[in-house]
């Protein structure tokens, strides 16, 4: 049996194990699921709100300056009212006075109904933060008994790890760059076991000639998938 071919085929169960104990890593128990979907709404709902401020607050800020122009501009007119010289320009002159005191009103309408807007938005926001402290304080302590509860299988992980570095240090390097393109090309299953003369992973059938390869101990790849193919001992 080629020793680089069982190499590869141990490599790759140590690599299935340590992708079995980081799905479960980062797996939410419902304990926690639970008050975290609390948390990451409340979070959203928080952010959504301060948005809308902000959106209100920048269009206040908008009035306001438009506000000011036209006040000025109806301290102008007012202005210039004084200077007419007939009838015919003491009527344009109210004319635009009386345009830019309805435009004045409908701004000054307009800032106040943002204000209030603000004023409402900005209590609900103040709500969420009062109870905020709290959530938090729950969310820290369920999120800190689930990390606590992993502890085994880090320390499982950790050990997984180390084992994958030791056997790839014992591989020829393009034997190792080999695995690991096929590894990323095939979703983590870079070395298929043979069975019943097919291959697991995709069950295309084994030619002959490629299975007195694998008996005499060659690196075989499946001709369906191209994944390594690796015979078991007294098969």
């Amino acid at each position: 049996m080629n020793q680089d071919v069982e190499k590869l085929w141990e490599l790759q169960s140590v690599y299935t194990q340590l992708a079995d104990r980081e799905r479960q890593l980062s797996v939410k128990p419902e304990s926690f699921a639970v008050i975290d979907r609390e948390w990451q709404s409340a979070n959203e709902e928080m952010a959504r709100l301060e948005a809308q401020i902000e959106v209100l607050s920048k269009e206040r800020r908008r009035v306001e300056g438009e506000l000011s122009d036209q006040q000025e501009l109806l301290k102008k007119y007012q202005g210039q009212l004084m200077q007419v010289k007939n009838q015919q320009q003491y009527a344009a002159a109210w004319k635009e006075i009386d345009a830019t005191r309805k435009h004045v009103k409908e701004l000054e309408d307009s800032a106040l109904k943002q204000m209030g807007d603000i004023d409402v938005i900005q209590k609900q926001l103040d709500d969420r933060n009062a109870a905020h402290a709290d959530l938090k304080a729950r969310y820290d302590e369920a999120y800190a008994a689930w990390q606590s509860s992993l502890g085994d299988l880090r320390g499982e992980a950790n050990a997984l790890k180390k084992k994958a570095e030791k056997i790839e240090a014992t591989l020829a390097e393009g034997l190792k760059r080999e695995f690991h393109r096929v590894f990323k090309q095939r979703q983590g299953i870079a070395v298929a076991p043979v069975a019943a003369e097919s291959c697991s992973a995709c069950r295309s059938r084994i030619r002959p000639a490629l299975s007195q390869q694998l008996k005499r101990g060659d690196l075989v790849h499946c001709e369906g998938c191209h994944r390594i193919l690796y015979l078991e001992k007294g098969t």
